[in-house]
């Protein structure tokens, strides 16, 4: 989850964690992701002001927030050791677009409030018949997994 968002320049980074899946007999998206050094990335310029799944857009294209995770509960937004760690419900009218790529999970600083951090999800393994397992797209995200200690 490097700084990739669309016109946006950043040193921050982060990525998975403990991984991405999604459900699709419960439809629940279950998320595990992080930024900054206590984790094993850079820092975001500040605390995270919010984090939110974005989409449908490809990986040139910005889109409006879908669904909001800086109010769920698992959201930490300390800018060296914040993230994400939990699940919601995708709806079932935005599952083919999620499992298409079309959303991005972004992070949004005060200094960056268009967002800092941004990471498309993926497929990352063909789908098998119950759980499809998600990633993020970007430079860092595959040299960077690691779990929590």
């Amino acid at each position: 989850m490097p700084g990739n968002e669309i016109g946006t320049v950043t040193g921050g980074s982060g990525g998975e964690i403990g991984g991405i899946s999604y459900d699709v007999g419960s439809s629940l998206l279950t998320v595990d992701v992080g930024w900054g050094t206590g984790n094993g990335f850079t820092d975001l310029t500040g605390n995270a002001v919010a984090m939110h799944i974005h989409g449908p857009a490809d990986f040139n294209s910005n889109a409006g927030v879908l669904y909001p995770l800086s109010s769920l509960t698992g959201y930490d937004s300390s800018l060296s050791s914040g993230g994400f760690s939990g699940s919601l419900t995708i709806a079932s009218g935005d599952v083919a677009d999620l499992l298409n790529g079309l959303f991005y999970i972004n992070v949004h600083t005060a200094a960056n409030a268009g967002g800092e951090l941004r990471g498309n999800l993926v497929q990352a393994v063909p789908e098998p018949s119950s759980l499809v397992v998600l990633g993020l797209s970007g430079m860092v995200v595959l040299a960077r997994r690691r779990r929590r200690g």
